[in-house]
């Protein structure tokens, strides 16, 4: 076995010098090389147009395997969904949870947050009294510091410290919607 290895390493040896030694020294040779390149490239683009084929097969399958998996997970956390509202969760502020051995289903609950147009509402705040605090000097919202000082409650924005309900342009409830998940 030694030997063959050593034989092959000597025969490679030999093709590297052939190749570095063989010149074009004459028309035909030049030709023929030219002939050579061609085969070579025509080759190449047969076997790459059965490549991309078999490319376009194979992504074709997966597709189609894709498709498979989407309906069958789809039908499978639909009637989860439908299982998770029969059984007793464990509830938080923002989600219900039921855990099982091979995963957990979770639901994310509805959440209310601002919508907030900084211009309009920045533009609005300058002509209520009381509100001077939340505009910054440079003629910006100071939107966090509003934000702790306000409150979401059915659907209307509430002043904290006065209790007072605020209607200002640009600032508004958006409800996101809750979402099914499971995860493992």
């Amino acid at each position: 076995m030694n030997e063959n290895y050593r034989l092959s390493d000597i025969f490679l040896s030999v093709e590297e010098e052939e190749r570095e030694t063989w010149k074009i020294d004459n028309d035909n040779t030049a030709d023929w090389a030219l002939d050579k390149i061609k085969e070579s490239r025509e080759e190449y683009e047969r076997f790459e147009k059965v490549a991309m084929a078999k490319i376009e097969q194979v992504k074709a399958a997966l597709d189609q395997e894709k498709k498979k998996m989407e309906n069958e997970t789809g039908f499978f956390e639909s009637k989860l969904r439908e299982y998770i509202e029969t059984v007793k969760t464990k509830d938080t502020k923002t989600q219900k949870t039921y855990s099982l051995p091979s995963g957990k289903l979770v639901i994310k609950k509805d959440k209310e947050d601002f919508k907030l147009d900084k211009e309009k509402v920045l533009e609005n705040l300058k002509k209520l009294e009381g509100y001077e605090d939340y505009i910054k000097t440079k003629e910006d919202l100071a939107w966090g510091d509003l934000k702790k000082n306000l409150a979401i409650a059915d659907g209307q924005i509430i002043n904290k410290t006065t209790g007072e309900v605020l209607d200002i342009e640009g600032l508004g409830v958006e409800v996101k919607s809750g979402k099914f998940e499971i995860k493992f």
